[in-house]
């Protein structure tokens, strides 16, 4: 893990984000860079087109003050660019979130993105993480870190890991031993099954033999849960065990809405309470 991403809008959710993707940077020794993006709505008058030009000038002008500001609180928090391991700098575009972090992903070697969450009142998949953070998702390739509001920092001591026994968990994992590395932390990979039987118990023990193999000397444990809903399985599980981060593999669109039902953001949404991994599988 060298250089995490770490888009803002100043808000205290986003402040909450600068947060995990700084303590993150600090302990693997990473290059942070913070990013703000203002995006004007398309004129159609010479008139509009004025206004709209000041506008963002004022809005470029008072997001680059907040932006120095905010990195010379990590220098003095952290030390970062002085006597610390990590670095940060920041970039401010006129564009859309989405097209600058594909960008950046994609061809300035960024391999993790930390957000805040900002939840909407429509899909589950909006309520979970947020339109704007799942529109990132659906754009790069690289892991994403969702971070809510209500969330503190408390160091990252177990990443649990949600599988369904899918082609690309195995490669996902990498990711998630990664980042469990950089805090050796425990990773607990979860599969949960509606009713015990002797074929869940085989397909869980052969699956978890090939973990052990591909990732000896890793503090790797699994677990099969029993529960009638996955949803509340992972919830219960999660805050049973302390967990710091959830992990999922993203498949394909609307993946987090069939593994998070509508019934759980009605009692409880995971962006109130969960730090959110997302890692994505093949495109």
């Amino acid at each position: 893990m060298k250089k995490i991403l770490c888009p803002t809008d100043f808000s205290g959710t986003a402040t909450k984000a600068v947060k995990f993707a700084s303590e993150i940077a600090q302990q693997a020794g990473a290059h942070l860079t913070l990013i703000h993006v203002v995006h004007l709505p398309i004129v159609d008058t010479s008139e509009t087109a004025l206004v709209a030009s000041e506008l963002l000038g004022e809005q470029m002008r008072d997001a680059s003050d907040k932006l120095k500001q905010l990195c010379s609180q990590l220098e003095e928090t952290y030390g970062a660019n002085r006597e610390s391991n990590f670095t940060c700098d920041f970039v401010l575009k006129e564009a859309l979130l989405t097209d600058v972090t594909e960008h950046l992903t994609k061809h300035e070697g960024y391999d993790l993105i930390v957000m805040g969450t900002t939840g909407c009142d429509s899909t589950m998949e909006e309520l979970l993480i947020g339109s704007n953070t799942e529109a990132v998702i659906e754009e790069v390739n690289c892991p994403v870190l969702s971070v809510p509001g209500t969330a503190e920092w408390q160091g990252v001591n177990k990443i649990i890991y949600a599988t369904d026994y899918a082609p690309g968990d195995k490669e996902a994992l990498e990711k998630v031993v990664e980042l469990g590395s950089v805090f050796g932390a425990d990773i607990d990979v979860v599969h949960v099954v509606k009713e015990a039987s002797p074929e869940a118990a085989a397909k869980a023990e052969s699956f978890w033999l090939e973990l052990q193999q591909k990732y000896t000397g890793v503090p790797l444990h699994f677990q099969e849960i029993v529960s009638k809903r996955a949803d509340e399985g992972l919830k219960d599980y999660f805050k049973r065990e302390n967990g710091s981060i959830l992990a999922v593999l993203r498949k394909e669109k609307g993946f987090l809405q069939n593994l998070f039902s509508q019934s759980l953001a009605e009692k409880m949404t995971y962006q109130a309470e969960v730090p959110l991994l997302v890692l994505q599988g093949h495109k």
